[in-house]
């Protein structure tokens, strides 16, 4: 390893060295997430995807251990800035670049379908510029073509903006799809900013459906390309070889042995200096980026918290935050240690967001580790390990799980009882949950004998009126009958 060269939501980038001497870019991932099965899973897809795809216009696998702690893989070193930092630092590209850099992106796009795989989430930000030309990276959300959008259940995946309308609608998606966020990238790279504007994740997919894109950058055969692009209806695009044909006719690719770059001055010099400087210590983090910026090594937990909530500000929906919980965890765990109480709770809260957003099964495992680590740093009796502890055994709840889910949530209640007092709302809240528990998974008597007791408890400590109170009663009847039934 030669140097750090920044940091995302999956792990920390780093430059690496082959032993024949060849530059790569080692991704490896945060631990948190290395322990997560699901995450695992999509981390070897996404291996596999980059191993699959050739082309000029895509960074090669060197090598790659996704079964190792932690997972890894090394691609080659692209010395150079993405789409969104030129953009950012040089200004919008000259029309003759963008053709430049339409042919490169076509072409990196047919290598990927080649292999039947679609890409899905084409953005500057995946978009490298190299001395030579574009290069597509970070196949993280890449997908067989007979596959729709979704990954979790009930999520779309992608970038708001960039995404077509089939994909934002959560429908079915083909090669179209990448051909409408080819269409978003080169109008970006054209202007400087995005044909369906920005703000609310929701209000941009709500314009990504329904508006037309905003080209009034772009004229002649330029916009013309971009605008069928952006058709909303896929079948209403042209095709990988019918837009490289259109391509070709304004586009005259230099001579590599002349040493004539696609770019415009601001952009090479740019690529000058990732050359001669590419890295950062290991102890200091990468700077900000387009699509998700990344923390400076003297940010304070106060800053750190500051620009979270600016960005959760922005998601109208639990799942148009996932992965700003993802990239707040990996941010805190690199500025304030992994064991941090502000990283753990920013675990917490992302174990919670994917809660609310009906991913259970992965929510409950987040929950689990979370839990062990706050017993582990904070200790087993500390109110936010109990907080960990009691969330575990909710969302472990439903289907086959509903006794085991009971068990632990009987541990949690004895505990809060000790720590925090038998009438804490947190102790009658785990006490009633672990009866309800119970009842679901078919304890009926047992359900309604300590579904009385809570009910009898909450109403001496809240009041007989109180709608906790009511609801146990209820359940208690509930159960009740339920057993009698059973014995009749």
């Amino acid at each position: 390893m030669r140097g750090r060269l920044g940091a995302g939501g999956m792990g920390e980038v780093f430059l690496g060295r082959s032993p024949g001497g060849r530059s790569v870019a080692v991704k490896v991932v945060y631990p948190h997430l290395a322990g997560q099965r699901e995450f695992r899973a999509r981390f070897a897809a996404e291996v596999a995807a980059a191993e699959a795809v050739g082309g000029a216009f895509t960074a090669p696998v060197v090598a790659s251990g996704p079964e190792d702690d932690p997972p890894w893989i090394a691609t080659a070193y692209i010395p150079g800035p993405n789409l969104a930092e030129a953009v950012a630092e040089a200004g919008p590209l000259p029309e003759r670049s963008v053709w430049g850099l339409a042919a490169g992106l076509v072409e990196a796009l047919q290598a990927i379908h080649a292999r039947g795989l679609l890409h899905r989430d084409l953005k500057p930000a995946n978009v490298m510029l190299a001395a030579d030309g574009p290069r597509v990276i970070d196949f993280g959300i890449a997908r067989t073509l007979e596959v729709t959008s979704v990954t979790r259940t009930g999520m779309v995946v992608g970038t708001a903006g960039f995404m077509p309308p089939e994909q934002a609608q959560g429908g079915q998606v083909g090669p179209a799809a990448d051909v409408f966020s080819l269409g978003v990238v080169l109008a970006f790279a054209a202007s400087g900013s995005e044909p369906f504007g920005q703000g609310q994740p929701l209000a941009i997919l709500h314009r990504v459906v329904n508006d037309d894109p905003r080209l009034d950058a772009l004229d002649g055969p330029l916009r013309d390309l971009v605008a069928a692009c952006l058709a909303k209806s896929p079948d209403e695009r042209p095709t990988l070889p019918q837009l490289l044909d259109r391509i070709t006719v304004h586009w005259d690719p230099p001579d590599g042995a002349s040493g004539t770059s696609p770019w415009p001055v601001g952009v090479t010099t740019l690529i000058e200096h990732r050359v001669d400087a590419p890295t950062a210590s290991y102890t200091q983090a990468s700077d900000s980026t387009h699509d998700a910026p990344t923390a400076t090594a003297d940010t304070t937990e106060k800053e750190l918290s500051r620009r979270f909530e600016d960005a959760l500000h922005g998601a109208s929906r639990p799942a148009d935050a996932v992965e700003l919980f993802e990239q707040a965890v990996a941010n805190h765990a690199h500025v304030l240690g992994p064991d941090h109480p502000a990283t753990l709770l920013r675990r917490h809260e992302e174990a919670q967001n994917l809660g609310l957003v009906g991913v259970r099964a992965e929510a409950a495992e987040l929950f689990a580790g979370v839990a062990a680590d706050r017993a582990r740093v904070l200790g087993p009796d500390h109110p936010d390990t109990l907080c960990s502890r009691h969330h575990h055994a909710l969302y472990l709840s439903g289907g086959t799980k509903n006794l085991k889910a009971a068990r632990l949530m009987a541990g949690v209640a004895a505990d809060q009882a000790r720590v925090l007092g038998p009438d804490h709302p947190d102790t009658l809240c785990s006490r009633r949950n672990r009866a309800l528990y119970l009842g679901q998974g078919g304890r009926f008597l047992k359900a309604a004998r300590l579904m009385a007791g809570v009910a009898a408890d909450q109403a001496r400590v809240l009041g007989p009126d109180h709608p906790d109170t009511w609801r146990s009663h209820h359940d208690h009847a509930r159960f009740l009958s339920r057993s009698r039934r059973l014995r009749w």
